[in-house]
């Protein structure tokens, strides 16, 4: 039995009705008992590809003080990926071997945001927009095949794609709960921090980004289907070699003389839930710390602005949202050092855009091939010019970064 073969609990996990009744007596008490229509949904396709988003409705057949009438359950599964054979035109990232490859780091990474979950409710730090946590239950030896995470279900969350940009007023507010996350890391002790100092994306890298797994990324980016995308696709090819250089990455830090900081790790479009204000979206919830970890300030920034933003918004703003931000910072930790300087934030930002751009690039194709399925022919046509006028932008912005950077590292020598 793996994380990537189907089985014979919810929605084909290893995850059963009775390991979430046991788990949900440990949080709300033995008088919460899940009554015989209870159900499940999937509401995660698309969303992710290392877990199962499962809508719990119990059916409660007592009502108890604090239980929710729906909760949602993450339950730490490859099956997502093995599922998007139609996205890899390749077959190399739905393989077994990549599967059996990849199912060590799937449980350290469930084990990585179940952690941070834990802290958070330890130290009280409620500022951070984030569901309610009402358990949590990570892999261990004795427990190799059941991870998960009952949390909030924020009903009046609205989850937007890559393809729904976001304004850059809106954008205040990823950066607000950036630096919340940045500060609320002051209160840990150093022996939890030691747990967040690897960074999980670091193994991952290894599998992810080989000659044959940049070689199905450049495959499915060229599936996108414009030819209009093909010189510059060719462009970033020849230079993606010297872009993921994870050692060059891991120095940043420390040859622009910042301090490490908390990381979500993976903040992009799909991990942000978000609520319809009377006059502008509201950020209801930032979710799958997964790849939480101490490193590089940018990394958050530069992927969040990305993937939420129009092309010529993020080219417009990024300068004055960096600003923005390290006024938000300074707020939060007013009785700590600064860990940067904003000039230091600026060209962290610049030398990590090009690795951080191309992280998101790969991941647009999948959720174009959602859409697709659509017979709205009026929508997808909407949504693949947002999608264009992005990755446009984005293969553009990546070697021009990337150009100015070997630049500024001859004269400066960063």
């Amino acid at each position: 039995m793996s994380l990537f073969t189907p089985a014979d609990g919810i929605l084909r996990t290893n995850t059963h009705w009775d390991d979430l009744q046991e788990s949900i007596f440990k949080a709300f008490g033995t008088d919460a008992k899940f009554g015989s229509n209870k159900d499940v949904k999937d509401i995660g396709s698309g969303r992710g590809f290392m877990s199962r988003m499962c809508l719990v409705s119990p059916d409660w057949i007592t009502k108890t003080d604090g239980a929710p009438e729906k909760f949602i359950v993450k339950i730490c599964s490859q099956l997502p990926m093995q599922e998007c054979h139609g996205l890899d035109e390749t077959g190399y990232f739905t393989s077994d071997d990549f599967a059996k490859a990849f199912e060590n780091d799937v449980k350290r990474c469930h084990n990585n945001e179940a952690q941070l979950y834990e802290l958070l409710k330890k130290y009280n730090i409620d500022d951070i927009p984030t569901p309610k946590i009402y358990f949590t239950r990570m892999y261990s030896e004795e427990n190799p095949l059941k991870g998960y995470i009952i949390m909030e279900y924020v009903a009046d969350g609205v989850p937007l794609h890559i393809f729904d940009n976001i304004k850059p007023e809106s954008m205040l507010q990823p950066l607000k709960a950036i630096a919340k996350l940045e500060a609320a890391a002051t209160k840990f002790s150093d022996e939890e921090k030691e747990h967040f100092e690897k960074n999980p994306f670091d193994d991952l890298f290894e599998k992810f980004f080989n000659k044959q797994s940049i070689d199905a990324l450049f495959t499915m980016m060229r599936s996108l289907g414009s030819s209009r995308l093909d010189g510059k696709i060719d462009q970033l090819e020849k230079i993606v070699p010297e872009i993921i250089d994870i050692d060059h990455i891991k120095n940043v830090t420390t040859s622009l003389g910042m301090k490490k900081v908390l990381c979500h790790g993976d903040l992009w479009s799909t991990n942000l839930i978000w609520r319809k204000g009377e006059k502008n979206l509201e950020l209801a919830a930032v979710v799958d710390f997964q790849t939480a970890h101490f490193g590089l300030p940018t990394t958050d920034i530069t992927r969040v602005l990305c993937a939420c933003m129009s092309g010529k918004d993020r080219r417009s703003n990024w300068e004055s949202l960096l600003e923005k931000f390290y006024t938000y910072l300074e707020k939060e930790l007013e009785k700590h050092d600064m860990p940067y300087t904003l000039d230091q934030l600026k060209e962290a930002y610049r030398q990590y855009f090009p690795l951080g751009a191309f992280l998101i690039v790969p991941m647009i194709g999948p959720l174009f091939q959602v859409v697709n399925t659509s017979n709205d022919v009026e929508y997808k046509a909407k949504v693949e010019e947002v999608i264009f006028e992005k990755v446009e932008c984005l293969l553009e912005d990546i070697c021009e970064f990337h150009r100015e950077n070997k630049q500024r590292s001859g004269d400066k020598g960063f």
